[in-house]
């Protein structure tokens, strides 16, 4: 992954005083035009800060040889040395990186400006509130992923979409910081995620600061920035009626999207050639289904013109829960089936499977 120059560089030392220094002569820049009081100062540049560490984490749920190995051996371990197609989700581990505590302010900053993407979903359970109960015949229900949203993500499109955002809705901001200050620090944060590897410094020149706080409402944004185009562009290709229903009808979780679609197949692939054109480096990949497909930790099935919900459990899922014998704490342990049980309870609607369900979950 380190390899791939369009995304990393390798640099020859560690870059954290520099990068603490920054921040710093950020803070004395807008001393007189966004207030910081004196702890806050104190909680962005006064603390032992640390190298960040990068590693991988294995896609397990995705690898189809590690799938055919669960299903065939079921059992509690699964033997499979070496899958061929077992990728990795790069993740850079910084707790204490000299920018995790401006990211931090900038979390707090921006994430109420969520509430102004018209796609935005908290949560599954968020979702289950914008699902339609029911959906014309010949509806299909649609899922698109983006790939490696974080990654493709350049900074020049990250930061014209929170100044967009920002200028949309400056209430929503405190009025304490300017629209300067706040694009400024996203930009030092966006250009100093440095990290080490075997040894070696390294550089993220391109893509969403990895492993940084305010990651996911930075990513929020900026796809709900390329939402209002899309939106503008679906007028234009189809009709306004299209567009008020693709507006109240397109749901999104982060780089995970769903719509259920009653046009035509024609139209639905019109659809997304519209979306892989927003932006050269976003691109989306699409699943459809008359009857039942997976979001989130859902699975959303169509029977007839009626929706139905049911917990959703990816192939890989060998219901491990921690051993009621371990040493934490008793309500610790109490707690794990009680939460199993009640998400069991919000998300599936019909009385039968919900039953079903649960005594499923009391075997596992």
């Amino acid at each position: 992954m380190l390899s791939n120059t369009e995304y990393y560089e390798e640099i020859p030392n560690n870059n954290d005083k520099k990068t603490m220094q920054k921040i710093k002569n950020l803070l004395k820049r807008h001393k007189t035009t966004s207030s910081l009081t004196e702890k806050e100062e104190d909680f962005l540049t006064n603390y032992e800060y640390s190298e960040s560490i990068f590693y991988g984490l294995p896609k397990i749920h995705k690898s189809r040889q590690i799938k055919e190995a669960i299903k065939s051996q079921c059992s509690e371990y699964i033997i499979c040395p070496y899958p061929e197609d077992l990728t990795f989700r790069p993740i850079v581990g910084g707790p204490s990186a000299p920018t995790q505590r401006l990211s931090h302010l900038l979390d707090i900053l921006l994430k109420p400006l969520c509430s102004g993407v018209k796609s935005y979903v908290r949560d599954d359970f968020d979702f289950l509130r914008h699902l339609p109960e029911k959906v014309e015949n010949n509806s299909e229900l649609v899922t698109l992923d983006v790939i490696n949203l974080y990654s493709n993500i350049s900074s020049s499109l990250g930061l014209e979409a929170v100044d967009y955002w920002i200028s949309k809705n400056p209430e929503k901001i405190n009025g304490r910081f300017t629209k300067d200050f706040i694009s400024e620090a996203t930009e030092i944060v966006l250009s100093n995620n440095t990290f080490a590897f075997n040894g070696k410094h390294f550089k993220q020149i391109k893509g969403t600061a990895m492993g940084t706080k305010m990651a996911p409402t930075y990513a929020t944004l900026t796809l709900g920035y390329l939402e209002e185009k899309m939106y503008k562009k679906v007028e234009e290709q189809f009709n306004e009626e299209v567009k008020l229903y693709i507006t109240n009808n397109w749901k999104r979780y982060l780089d995970d999207c769903f719509i259920v679609w009653k046009y035509s197949n024609n139209e639905l692939s019109t659809f997304k050639t519209l979306l892989n054109e927003l932006n050269p480096d976003i691109r989306f990949t699409a699943e459809e289904s008359t009857d039942r497909i997976p979001f989130l930790d859902i699975m959303v099935i169509k029977e007839n013109d009626v929706i139905l919900t049911d917990i959703y459990y990816k192939p890989t899922d060998t219901h491990q829960y921690l051993h009621f014998n371990s040493c934490h704490p008793r309500h610790t342990k109490r707690a794990i089936p009680y939460n199993l049980a009640r998400r069991i309870c919000t998300i599936v609607n019909k009385e039968t499977t919900k039953i079903q369900r649960l005594q499923e979950l009391k075997e596992y």
